[in-house]
């Protein structure tokens, strides 16, 4: 796991990242630096998380590096950027953009703090799926959830045409 940056875009009801001091918030690695740390891990799959990953500028000039390096990147990311920065990014087998989805709107959103952000999110992973790229959906499950309700989400999902759910 390579986290870049702390800094989110959200204030998800689940997250405790939104707590840290804002030294820590603002703190970002340099490419460089991203790129030293996978060499000495040595691992052949790299989760790049947050934060928001989006949001730090060199972003993907480290995706690029880690991918060069024929690691598997999973990106991950809430996707409110992603329509926005990804022409700053390359299509490959390495590459993988993993979208935060936690339920159907309703669910999503109220997690999230914010409303849109489900639409948001399925907008692009069509445009980003229609460019080319890998895509899974990463999910948190909440104690207390509705089946029903999962099955509807994982339904749902599954009409996005996604290379995988995790």
């Amino acid at each position: 796991m390579l986290e870049p940056l702390f800094r989110c875009n959200l204030e998800c009801a689940g997250c405790g990242k939104i707590q840290y001091p804002e030294e820590i918030l603002n703190k970002r690695l340099s490419p460089e630096e991203c790129f030293r740390a996978v060499d000495e891990c040595g691992a052949p799959v790299v989760t790049i998380a947050g934060g928001e990953p989006l949001i730090h500028q060199e972003i993907s000039e480290i995706v690029e590096g880690i991918v060069a390096k024929k690691k598997f990147v999973y990106l991950c990311t809430n996707a409110i950027l992603l329509e926005k920065h990804l022409h700053r990014l390359k299509p490959s087998p390495y590459l993988t953009l993993s979208v935060h989805l936690d339920g159907l709107k309703e669910d999503h959103d109220r997690l999230v703090c914010r409303n849109g952000i489900f639409d948001v999110a399925v907008r692009a992973i069509k445009d980003a799926k229609s460019k080319g790229f890998k895509v899974t959906t990463n999910s948190t499950v909440f104690e207390g959830e509705n089946p029903e309700d999962l099955h509807r989400f994982f339904d749902f999902v599954s009409t996005l045409k996604t290379d995988g759910m995790m």
